[in-house]
């Protein structure tokens, strides 16, 4: 297996060993450094069938540039393209941070100069010696930034076939331009026929992406034991075949699990993906999607790495902080921001698309925004859960319950001023009576609140 990724403290002796054998060009380098460089995710490596035989040492600055420092690749690998796909991960791993270019020194008398050149670095300076040393030729390479596309926005729809047909004739005659009905996600199991049926009907005949949800939700809330969870799953899924992407079973932590509790989830979520995917065959697993779970970085990676493994090319994150009955609502904390943030990075360095489930509410989205994080897509049940309780979205993330009157936010009047507030108006809230009346309107209000908030992030950083 060839690759490159960021090094671990178990490779930091594999790293020792090739920079010793290379004393001439390094000196000494403790292996305490190079242990904090791997803490510090400022060591990439690069792997041969298991084998160490190459690395590189980088930092981000703050003045927007990444400095190489150190670049070895043990001899007998040498001409074979390590250091380029290591250079060019450093590359990558800047323009991810947002970097505007990677710099470093090379001995001005080294052939090395003319491999940076070969990359596409230019020589800016000349370094002159000093205390007898060579001098040092100093290259660099700005990064073009590729404006990233918005992440896919997935409509959760496990409802009735009447209410999905409802709410789809009601938007339709919202005259909105938007089709919030392009890509899907619903969880079949705990799905009607009649419903399901809807779907792929849409699917058929408008070409909508859709998504098999695993229901580690209804694990999660107690509605069915994960044992019988990972039948029913296996069967349906054998049966139709015709989803673009299904979620494997995965058990969902609780926020009141023990650290023990958790652990015993994440190997589950582990052990039990790579039997499904094992017993649903060999091209399932380029459809399948792997949801990550865990509280710590070392949880994460675990996941990321053994969904590659198997071969999958798209994972979930699922593992943020919960409230509300049996720990059915997400929270986006700065806690499950952080791992979110490891997961994100993980997905680009395995090439991994990646998936967020469970958007609550429009400040879920802002709390995303602000945090940088652009994932490949993501879902929200929020809407439709919110108006059904009773609350109603702004966009940026104002949120009411208006079916009784608890503070003068509640009053129609407080409603008219939170609307114009976040200078927001749509056909749904048009007539407030009848939206504080009316599940339907407040769930297609909450809706529209939920894509304009999603819009005006993405405009706002693009």
């Amino acid at each position: 297996m060839e690759r490159v990724r960021l090094a671990d403290i178990e490779d930091v002796a594999a790293v020792k060993r090739i920079v010793d054998s290379n004393r001439n060009a390094f000196g000494f380098v403790l292996k305490a450094r190079l242990e904090g460089l791997a803490r510090q995710h400022e060591l990439l490596v690069k792997e041969h069938d298991g084998q160490i035989v190459g690395f590189i040492t980088f930092h981000h600055r703050r003045d927007g540039w990444t400095t190489i420092h150190e670049l070895c690749v043990s001899e007998e690998f040498q001409g074979n393209g390590v250091g380029r796909v290591l250079v060019e991960e450093v590359i990558q791993q800047a323009r991810s941070a947002g970097q505007k270019g990677v710099r470093l020194k090379c001995p001005i008398d080294l052939p090395s100069n003319g491999f940076y050149a070969r990359l596409g670095f230019n020589r800016v300076s000349i370094e002159d010696s000093r205390d007898g040393r060579r001098a040092l030729a100093v290259w660099e390479k700005r990064i073009e930034h590729v404006h990233q596309r918005p992440p896919v926005f997935y409509l959760s729809l496990t409802h009735s076939a009447s209410e999905i047909r409802q709410i789809m004739r009601l938007w339709l005659e919202s005259g909105d331009p938007r089709n919030p009905f392009a890509n899907v996600i619903f969880t079949p199991l705990f799905t009607q026929p009649a419903a399901i049926k809807t779907i792929r009907e849409l699917k058929e005949q408008q070409g909508c992406t859709v998504i098999f949800d695993s229901g580690g939700y209804q694990v999660q809330a107690g509605k069915i034991a994960y044992e019988q969870l990972f039948g029913k799953l296996l069967q349906f899924y054998r049966e139709h075949a015709w989803a673009d992407w299904y979620v494997l079973p995965d058990r969902v932590p609780h926020s009141k699990d023990g650290d023990a509790e958790v652990e015993m989830k994440v190997r589950d979520t582990i052990d039990f993906a790579r039997l499904f995917v094992r017993m649903m065959g060999a091209s399932f697993a380029e459809r399948a999607l792997g949801v990550v779970h865990g509280r710590t970085e070392e949880q994460m990676r675990r996941c990321v790495l053994a969904y590659a493994e198997m071969g999958l090319r798209y994972i979930g994150f699922g593992s943020f902080g919960t409230s509300g009955p049996n720990g059915t609502v997400n929270l986006v904390s700065q806690k499950s921001l952080k791992l979110l943030k490891v997961v994100r990075s993980l997905a680009n360095e395995y090439g991994l698309h990646l998936h967020i489930f469970g958007i609550g509410s429009p400040s879920h989205l802002v709390r995303l925004g602000e945090a940088g994080i652009v994932p490949t897509s993501l879902d929200s049940a929020g809407w439709w859960k919110a108006g059904g309780f009773g609350n109603i979205f702004f966009p940026g993330g104002k949120q009411l319950h208006i079916t009784a009157v608890s503070s003068p936010e509640t009053t129609l009047s407080g409603i008219a001023v939170q609307k114009h507030r976040s200078n927001h108006d749509c056909p749904f809230c048009s007539d407030l009576k009848l939206l504080r009346r009316r599940r339907i309107m407040r769930v297609l209000h909450n809706l529209v609140a939920m894509m304009d908030t999603y819009d005006r992030i993405w405009e706002a950083q693009h």
